[in-house]
């Protein structure tokens, strides 16, 4: 009996999903130019020719990983932007979501981190990506937040796009400098090291947390 459209859709987006999967920790931990389709197949656990069936070459596979991972930032910036509340409450929500999504995603950022090392923002814009569109967007979306708590006199006087630049230096250099050290570190710890970054300090009216 052929299967049906949809049940055949969604085992195509299960086979995806799993050679997406393998290919995040092989490109993570071989870096994505050493690192052969043959490499993802295995992975995957499948042979080369199946994981062909599914994209077209290992460049494909790197696109859609990409892909996922700038739609991630792009959404968490975005949602905390949209958040109401206080200063101090948009900018913990950011901390402790921003940890969440790199715990999730931290070999995303390993291979963005190498990608950029090695092959530079033009490579990426090669695969389709505008590094310098889509930090636009993350800085806009961060930019209003820390506006905000600036106004509120709990950041100093400060750009707020460089702060959106420290903020994510602190973030990127602990992914990729310590990729064994930083998960096990604990949230209170990088929440307090982040407020200090950015220079935060309690208004004299104590802004509610």
């Amino acid at each position: 009996m052929p299967r049906c459209k949809g049940l055949s859709e969604q085992m195509r987006d299960e086979s995806r999903g799993r050679i997406r999967e393998a290919a995040r920790k092989v490109f993570a931990g071989e870096g994505y130019f050493k690192a052969k389709a043959a490499d993802l197949a295995r992975a995957a656990g499948m042979s080369q020719g199946n994981l062909y069936w599914y994209f077209d070459s290992k460049e494909d596979v790197l696109k859609a990983i990409l892909a996922e991972g700038f739609t991630a930032l792009h959404a968490l910036t975005a949602e905390i932007a949209a958040l109401p509340g206080t200063g101090r409450e948009k900018i913990e929500a950011l901390i402790e979501r921003t940890w969440e999504l790199y715990r999730r995603q931290s070999e995303f950022t390993a291979i963005l981190g190498s990608l950029l090392a090695h092959g530079g923002a033009p490579f990426i814009k090669e695969l389709g990506f505008d590094m310098l569109a889509l930090g636009t967007g993350f800085h806009l979306n961060l930019s209003a937040v820390f506006k905000q708590a600036r106004a509120k006199g709990i950041l100093p006087d400060v750009e707020p796009n460089m702060l959106v630049v420290l903020y994510y230096a602190l973030f990127n250099g602990l992914v990729i400098t310590f990729p064994d050290l930083w998960p096990t570190m604990d949230i209170s710890f990088v929440r307090e090291a982040v407020l200090r970054l950015l220079g935060y300090r309690e208004p004299a009216d104590k802004e509610p947390r």
